[in-house]
Parts: structure tokens; C-alpha cells; sequence
């Protein structure tokens, strides 16, 4: 399989979301209305720059007719709005105004050569070719000197912060694949524009930093190789997934959302976790008024200095000890008390191994794969069932 940013970032996000459509295939022709406006961005501004090259400059009025056309031959049914508040004029009119700021903001379009524009790269992440990676750089801009800037448009509804950029993956693959057709790059800059807030970000990557990223995609890629199991993983991101009548975790929830009242009141799955919700409430309320009657039993066994209260058709005994504490791992005094058991000669009596924490580390493949199989015969699959209850957003 040849991988590319968003494959990466889908398998990052949700496993489950990876294994549906680029393993198993499945389309269901839904988009969410957020990345239908972005789309039309995109291809808006390729018109602008592909016209510029044929000496064909566009006015800002042409620029927005070309987006609207773009918008009405490109709309189709599976296009969702998440956001009930807004409607697709709403985005629509975002998109537009997005396109106005950055016409404005660069006309007459004069600064440097474009050299790609929706550009297809391929780029290898070792020598022998067995990793490699795909991606469409937006554009590509040449300035003298041997300086190279990547352009990526985005519509996002959110500014990241410096850090978030300067880890950024996308647009530093990106650069592999420049200075792999351009020999003269002396510079590559990565360039962001976040059209909704009219601002222009930038980042650098070190020969160094390039290589440590080469190593970490390609050890998330065999990660995703020996991958067994896809579960599903639960995000802000899940109201956009188009898997949801297909995933476990959201299935329910988009199967009785548009039921009429009394069919949603007789499902019985919203029965049952009406039910369960109810009892759960009951209990929290009874472990409340249960601490504070311990607390006062407490305080009057002390004062009247007796240890069981005689009430109508009860007994209730109170029995208090004192037990010793001692600091938790990573708490103060926890090396100091560490380094007196050494040197009493005590440690082994008293340090145990945590089957909790080595549970984890089976579960979680914490460990290289050869350690884990030594494991094995040691090793018992229980399964659990753990129920809670939150509240709907």
C-alpha cells in the first residue's frame, strides 16, 4: 500500500475509519459541508494561478463566479451539514470571503514563479523504496536564490499554534519531495495559508529534523502493517465520520436520531439506557448520602466515645484502626524511602511485582514483539464488561 498524509492521520485518528475505506473500500457518498467549501477553495484558486500562467489574469469578481460555479455543478445530496445552526449558504459565503481576503491580500500575484500547482509527488522514505509516500502539493513557488516555498491553503475554522506547525507532517514531506526535483533548493519554506483568518504561517525544517520524520512514518507505517485489530477511537472528529451507522461506538446513536417521539421511546436500546442511567443516578446520589452518614456517625461515636449505635430494627458497628501510608511512585519522599529500604537491606521483602502495570503493557504492545511472545504462556484473555454513563452533548 502507498501511503500518504491523510491515510496516516485517518489511522492516527480512528483505526476503525482507516480499516472501512482504504482496507476494506467502502464509500458511502457522504462529505460534511466543511471539507465540500474547502474543496471548492482549492480548486477556485487553482483556476486563479493556472489562468495567470496563460497571461489570463482573473479579477476578484471572476475569482468568487468561478468558486459559485464551482459550488453549484460540484453539489450532490450526501453533502451534510453538522452544525444545524448554519446552512450551506453560511459556508458558502465563508468560502467566499475567504477567496475576497486572499485576492486582495496578494493581487497582482507577482511574488515569485509558480512552478506546480496541484502537483502529485511521490516520495521515497528509504533507499530501497519499500516505504514510500503520496501527496498533491497546492503550489509551488520559486524565488531567486535558490529559495523554494510549499503553499498549502487551508479553510479550517481553527489558528494552530507554532508548535503544531512546526510538527507538522503534511508540508514536510512535501519539502522531501522539492528538494528531491530541484537540486539548486538551497531554501525550502513551508507555507500556510489560513484563508478564514487572512493569516500566513510559516515553518523550517533541519536536514536533521527531515530525517527523524523519515523514521517516525515509517515506524507508524509498520505499525499500521502488523496491525491486527482496528477499534474504533472516539474524537470531536466522530459527528463528521460518514462511518457511523457502520461503527460501534456511534451506530445506536445515528439509528434512532431522526425517530419520530414514540418509536424513539420504544427502542429498546433507549429503554435500556434510560433504565440504567436512572439506576446509576440513584446510586451516585446513595454513595453521596452514605459518605456524609459515615462521616457523622463518625463524629458522634467519637464524642459519646461508643463504637456501635443501636438504631430501630438495625445495628451499625464502628470500628476504627490506623493503618500506615506511604508515598506513591513519583510523589516527594518516594526515593528517599526507596534508598532507606536499600540500605536496610529490605527492598526485595517488600517490593512486589504490579500485574496491573504489566496487564498494560501486553495490552498496549508497550514492548518490542520478541519480549511480548515470552509472555504468552503466561498470559490469560478475560473479557470484561464495564458500563458508564455520561451525559448527551
Amino acid at each position: 500500500m502507498v501511503y500518504s498524509h491523510s491515510k496516516l492521520e485517518t489511522y492516527r485518528n480512528c483505526p476503525l475509519s482507516f480499516k472501512l475505506r482504504y482496507i476494506d473500500g467502502v464509500r458511502t457518498g457522504r462529505e460534511g459541508v466543511e471539507a465540500f467549501m474547502g474543496s471548492r477553495v482549492h480548486e477556485a484558486l487553482e483556476k486563479l494561478y493556472r489562468d495567470l500562467r496563460m497571461c489570463k489574469p482573473m479579477s476578484e469578481d471572476e475569482l468568487v463566479e468561478a468558486y459559485n460555479a464551482l459550488w453549484e455543478r460540484s453539489w450532490h445530496d450526501g453533502v451534510e451539514v453538522v452544525r444545524k445552526e448554519y446552512g450551506p449558504e453560511h459556508y458558502r459565503a465563508v468560502g467566499e470571503k475567504a477567496l475576497r481576503d486572499y485576492y486582495r491580500r496578494y493581487h497582482p500575484f507577482d511574488d515569485g514563479v509558480t512552478v506546480w500547482l496541484e502537483k502529485k509527488v511521490d516520495i521515497p522514505l528509504d533507499e530501497a523504496g519499500c516505504y514510500r509516500m503520496t501527496g498533491v502539493v497546492d503550489r509551488l513557488t520559486a524565488r531567486d536564490g535558490g529559495v523554494y516555498e510549499v503553499h498549502d491553503y487551508k479553510t479550517s475554522q481553527t489558528l494552530p499554534e507554532q508548535p503544531v506547525l512546526d510538527a507538522d507532517r503534511q508540508l514536510a514531506l512535501y519539502q522531501m519531495a522539492v528538494e528531491s526535483a530541484f537540486p539548486d533548493a538551497r531554501e525550502v519554506r513551508l507555507v500556510w495559508h489560513y484563508l478564514v483568518f487572512g493569516k500566513e504561517l510559516e515553518s523550517r525544517r533541519t536536514p536533521q529534523e527531515l530525517d527523524g520524520l523519515r523514521q517516525e512514518t515509517i515506524q507508524l507505517i509498520r505499525e499500521i502493517e502488523a496491525a491486527r485489530e482496528f477499534p474504533p477511537r472516539e474524537s470531536v472528529l466522530c459527528d463528521w465520520c460518514e462511518y457511523q451507522p457502520l461503527c460501534p461506538l456511534r451506530k445506536h446513536l445515528v439509528e434512532v436520531e431522526e425517530l419520530p417521539l414514540a418509536r424513539f421511546a420504544a427502542d429498546e436500546g433507549v429503554r435500556l439506557a434510560d433504565r440504567y442511567a436512572e439506576l446509576n443516578a440513584a446510586k451516585r446520589a446513595a454513595e453521596a448520602e452514605m459518605k456524609r452518614l459515615r462521616e457523622d456517625i463518625a463524629a458522634y461515636c467519637r464524642r459519646h466515645g461508643v463504637e456501635k449505635l443501636r438504631g430501630s430494627e438495625s445495628l451499625v458497628s464502628v470500628r476504627f484502626t490506623r493503618s500506615p501510608a506511604f508515598p506513591g511512585a513519583g510523589e516527594g519522599k518516594r526515593v528517599g524511602l526507596e534508598e532507606a529500604l536499600r540500605a536496610m537491606g529490605r527492598w526485595e521483602e517488600v517490593s512486589s511485582l504490579d500485574t496491573r502495570k504489566l496487564c498494560k503493557v501486553v495490552a498496549d504492545k508497550k514492548w518490542p514483539d520478541g519480549q511480548l511472545t515470552l509472555l504468552d504462556p503466561y498470559v490469560s484473555w478475560v473479557e470484561s464488561v464495564t458500563v458508564t454513563v455520561s451525559k448527551l452533548r
